[in-house]
């Protein structure tokens, strides 16, 4: 009986203890309920060329299947290898590739995307290599080495460009989180614009997506966190 007692006791204790933890937890930011909202978020960009190819590594945290619908379902770790070939008959070539990274390395093989403007291929998950370094294409008996450069090392990263533009609309979130009407999903991507001197400047792009027609849009300098442009998009009343 008294061993009973005793394993109860301690039930009890820890039923109290894990209440208590749970207790204690603080509640989350509108920030952090925002960020549970999130159906694209652009997390890398490498980037190379030479004479013959213009090189581009794109990694994202998405849904596996991207839909403007306001909502945020299940997400995936997702990279995309882009070629642009500077001689057009280059794109109808399929060409071997390997991809070092400071971890390992990932091999495959990358040909015409269905738009067939450049040479495509998906990844589901590319952080295993770690860092990438270089891209090395493989056409016959040619080789062509790439250096990768990281052109998110010196830039405000997604998550802090989604901040900046919160802090924008805060007040429409806000209400709209702390009323339970928020139906919006977040979409963070990076945009490249070449400026008068041929030089590629960098922009993070900030969406709170209703649907196509309905969207709350920032353009954001990732180096000043300025939101430089802004756009608020509603259906037509009829």
């Amino acid at each position: 009986m008294k061993k009973f007692i005793k394993i109860m006791a301690f039930g009890l204790l820890v039923c109290l203890t894990i209440g208590c933890f749970a207790g204690c937890q603080k509640p989350k930011t509108n920030y952090e309920k925002l960020c549970e909202s999130v159906s694209y978020m652009q997390t890398g960009l490498y980037t190379a060329n030479d004479e013959d190819f213009d090189v581009k590594i794109t990694m994202t945290t998405q849904e596996a299947l991207f839909i403007a619908d306001g909502k945020a379902d299940s997400q995936v770790d997702m990279s995309v290898l882009t070629i642009v070939p500077h001689d057009v008959a280059n794109l109808s070539k399929t060409y071997e590739f390997v991809i070092e990274g400071t971890e390992s390395s990932v091999t495959g093989t990358i040909s015409k995307s269905r738009l067939g403007i450049n040479l495509a291929c998906n990844f589901e998950d590319l952080k295993n290599i770690g860092e990438p370094l270089t891209l090395t294409l493989k056409d016959g008996d040619k080789s062509y080495t790439f250096q990768l450069e990281n052109k998110c090392a010196n830039l405000t990263d997604g998550k802090g460009a989604l901040e900046v533009a919160y802090n924008f609309y805060q007040e429409k979130i806000d209400t709209a989180l702390n009323d339970n009407t928020f139906d919006r999903e977040c979409y963070v991507k990076l945009l490249c614009q070449t400026n008068e001197n041929a030089e590629d400047e960098y922009f993070w792009y900030v969406s709170f997506i209703k649907d196509k027609n309905d969207y709350w849009a920032t353009i954001i300098d990732p180096t000043t966190n300025e939101v430089v442009s802004s756009r608020e998009s509603a259906p037509q009343s009829k």
